[in-house]
C-alpha cells in the first residue's frame, strides 16, 4: 500500500508540473505580438496604428462608402536622421512625430486609410525606392512625404512644397495654402522638384518642407506640439479639401 501512494504522489506531482509548464508558455508571460504603433517587425514593414481598446465599439451603421488610401512618409529614419536642429535635434524625430499625429487624428476616420512608410526609428535606404513603391504596392491614392529644412545660411526660413508630376500640381497647391497658414512662417511658394520620393509615385505626390531646423527661429517654433498639432490638422484639411470630403 505504500508503494501505491509513492506511484500516486509521484504521478500528482508530474500532472502538476505539467500544468505549471503549459501555463508560462501560454499565459501573460509567454511571448505575444506588440501591436503598439511604434513597433516594427522588420526594417521595411509597415504596421498600421492599431484601434484603441479602450475605445467604445462604434454601434451605429457600418460605412459602405469610398476609403481613400493616404501614404504619409515620415523622411529619413534610423542611421539617415535627416538634418541636425540648432538645438541638436535629429530632423528624422521631428518628421515621424507630425505623422503620427496625421495617423492619430485620422485614426477613427472611415474615409480616410492612413499608411505610414515608418512607424518608429527605421532605416529605409533610398536606393530600394521603398517609399515609392510601398505607395504605388497599396495602391494609394495620395502621397505625402514630411521634412524639415536645412541650409548652410542660418537666415533662411520659411516652408515650402515639392512635386514633380503635373497632376500633382493641384494636390500640393492645396496642402501649401492649408500648411502655410497653420506654420505662420515665410511662404516659400510651391514648386517642381526632381525628389525620387514624388517622382516615383503613381499618384498626386508632395513633399513638405514645413520649416528650416538650421533656423533659431523656426527650429524654436517647429519642437512645439502646438505647431505639430497645427500643422497636422492642417495637412488633413488640406487632403479633405482635395479629395471633396464633408
Amino acid at each position: 500500500m505504500r508503494k501505491v501512494y509513492i506511484i500516486a504522489a509521484a504521478m500528482l506531482s508530474l500532472w502538476l508540473l505539467a500544468a505549471c509548464s503549459d501555463g508560462v508558455q501560454s499565459g501573460s508571460g509567454g511571448n505575444s505580438a506588440d501591436t503598439s504603433l511604434g513597433s516594427i517587425r522588420s526594417e521595411n514593414t509597415v504596421i498600421r496604428e492599431p484601434s484603441s481598446t479602450s475605445t467604445p465599439v462604434n454601434s451605429g451603421p457600418v460605412y459602405t462608402g469610398t476609403v481613400y488610401k493616404v501614404v504619409i512618409d515620415p523622411g529619413h529614419g534610423g542611421e539617415d536622421p535627416g538634418a541636425t536642429s540648432v538645438s541638436g535635434r535629429f530632423e528624422k524625430d521631428f518628421n515621424l512625430s507630425v505623422s503620427l499625429a496625421i495617423a492619430a487624428k485620422l485614426a477613427q476616420d472611415p474615409q480616410i486609410q492612413i499608411e505610414l512608410t515608418r512607424t518608429g526609428d527605421a532605416f529605409i535606404s533610398t536606393h530600394e525606392s521603398y517609399r515609392p513603391e510601398f505607395a504605388n504596392n497599396l495602391p494609394a491614392d495620395l502621397f505625402i512625404s514630411i521634412h524639415g529644412n536645412t541650409y548652410e545660411d542660418a537666415s533662411a526660413s520659411g516652408t515650402e512644397s515639392f512635386y514633380y508630376h503635373d497632376e500633382s500640381q493641384a494636390f500640393a497647391e492645396t496642402i501649401h495654402k492649408h500648411v502655410i497658414q497653420a506654420t505662420g512662417l515665410k511662404d516659400r511658394g510651391v514648386k517642381v522638384e526632381n525628389f525620387f520620393v514624388v517622382r516615383e509615385t503613381k499618384m498626386p505626390a508632395v513633399l513638405l518642407e514645413l520649416g528650416y531646423l538650421t533656423n533659431p527661429g523656426d527650429e524654436a517654433r517647429m519642437w512645439t506640439f502646438d505647431f505639430q498639432e497645427a500643422v497636422a490638422s492642417a495637412i488633413i484639411d488640406g487632403i479633405r479639401e482635395y479629395l471633396q470630403l464633408d
